[in-house]
């Protein structure tokens, strides 16, 4: 299974109707499947291929400037008392044949898996929070 990157300067990224915008300059966002999508198993005479229940989950992995106003959303959430259910999408204008083109990924059922890491930007020092969100569904539109 293989990670996708998406450049945070031609990435928008929308959660719960939010706009995350705090990226570094040159960062990448990733999302990574969690689970194969589908299942083999062999039998004498061939195979039987199913298509996996957790095979569209997803990891989206970023960072935000800490302290940020994404940061103080992202934070809220984290510090709600019942866990808060995350959908968004992932948009990355790309070109193809000198035109422009977008590809799109919808997110479905998230929450945020493990506690923000404090980190810091290679190239300015600024302190970053990176986030883990797991997405109980996910899918590419091009």
């Amino acid at each position: 299974m293989s990670t996708i990157a998406l450049a945070a300067d031609s990435t928008s990224l929308i959660l719960n109707g939010a706009g995350i915008t705090q990226f570094s300059e040159g960062d990448f966002l990733t999302l990574a499947p969690v689970n194969p999508l589908t299942g083999h198993v062999n039998t004498q005479t061939g195979v039987n291929i199913n298509k996996r229940m957790d095979g569209n989950v997803y990891d989206l992995t970023f960072r935000v400037q800490k302290y940020g106003a994404d940061d103080v959303l992202l934070t809220g959430w984290i510090n709600s008392e019942e866990p808060v259910v995350i959908n968004g999408s992932v948009k990355e204008t790309f070109f193809r044949d000198g035109q422009e083109f977008t590809e799109s990924w919808t997110l479905e059922a998230g929450s945020v898996t493990t506690l923000p890491t404090d980190t810091k930007n290679n190239q300015d020092g600024n302190g970053q929070m990176e986030y883990v969100i797991r997405f109980r569904r996910g899918k590419r539109n091009i």
